[in-house]
């Protein structure tokens, strides 16, 4: 297993709270936020999954990695296995619905977010907004999104019209911390995947290996430049001399990326080609394509560790 495969990015700690005893929604107005690499020992017996509530368990306790190089992670204890939590899931073979009712009842839920295109330019500003519009503009949720086409599972054989409700990766970086555990449905995706599944650190990118389909890469800022109608950002990667991103002048002006973005995290949607000049780059068309992390989100990343 691989950082891809843990599912839970953090755990909710809460000293006293008791599962089955005391509400869930108390848990998760209150309880800290906590990653692997954030547990403590005295958190032990208090620490309970992000979305069934139970209590779990970091795998190894103390070290930060086991013997055999995998990296530390919540897991479930076998007491609650009747429990039923998504996020129990240990391989990537992606979230099953049985039918259209279940897919809508997750969608409403807010358990699943189905995505089926990116849109192409940013919403209008008013005058009088302030400078974190942004991050906190309703326009980039659309409770009455267009419609897309989904398997309801890779063994199911169906397809089903879903409504989409965003369309932009800024979307998916507001409430990063609430996303990260739901279940998410990509263009050209075969099936709904956790978010923290599909999220792909740019430094596993392979020469001979480059995905086929698009994928929702991230990685750090290195290098920020202007070309006469596109400007490029630079992400560190270890597989390569570097990584393009080609963006719109106009997108990152209102994304506020530039020379001083550098160190910050990146997420976008997209494929990444090395074909011309051998370099691997990804082209932007899009507004929605690509946006920035908020910096207390970066630590949910599965950040890739190289053996």
């Amino acid at each position: 297993m691989d950082e891809k495969q843990h599912r839970i990015a953090f755990a909710f700690f809460l000293e006293n709270w008791k599962f089955s005893k005391d509400s869930n929604e108390y848990l998760k107005a209150n309880g800290e936020e906590v990653t692997p690499e954030e547990y403590r020992s005295e958190m032990k017996d208090a620490i309970f999954c992000p979305e069934c509530s139970t209590p779990l368990s970091r795998a190894p306790e103390n070290a930060e990695v086991f013997t055999n190089e995998r990296t530390a992670h919540f897991r479930h204890r076998g007491a609650y296995k009747n429990i039923n939590c998504s996020l129990r899931v240990s391989r990537a073979t992606g979230l099953q619905y049985h039918s259209e009712e279940e897919a809508r009842r997750a969608i409403q839920n807010e358990n699943l977010v189905l995505i089926g295109g990116w849109t192409e330019n940013p919403p209008e500003i008013r005058d009088g907004d302030d400078a974190d519009l942004e991050f906190r503009q309703t326009q980039i949720v659309d409770p009455e999104g267009p419609m897309t086409e989904m398997p309801l599972g890779r063994h199911i054989g169906r397809t089903v019209l879903l409504p989409t409700r965003i369309s932009s990766v800024l979307a998916i970086c507001r409430n990063f911390d609430k996303n990260i555990h739901r279940a998410f449905y990509f263009p050209d995706s075969q099936y709904a995947l956790h978010l923290r599944s599909i999220l792909y650190d740019v430094t596993r990118l392979i020469d001979d290996e480059l995905p086929e389909r698009g994928n929702l890469y991230f990685g750090k800022i290195v290098g920020f430049s202007r070309l006469s109608h596109r400007n490029i950002i630079y992400l560190k990667v270890e597989n390569f001399p570097e990584l393009k991103i080609y963006t719109y002048p106009r997108f990152d002006e209102r994304k506020k990326i530039d020379s001083e973005s550098l160190g910050r995290v990146l997420l976008f949607y997209g494929t990444v080609s090395n074909k011309g000049e051998g370099i691997p780059r990804c082209m932007t068309k899009s507004w929605g394509q690509y946006s920035l992390l908020p910096e207390q989100y970066e630590k949910f990343l599965p950040w890739h560790r190289p053996n």
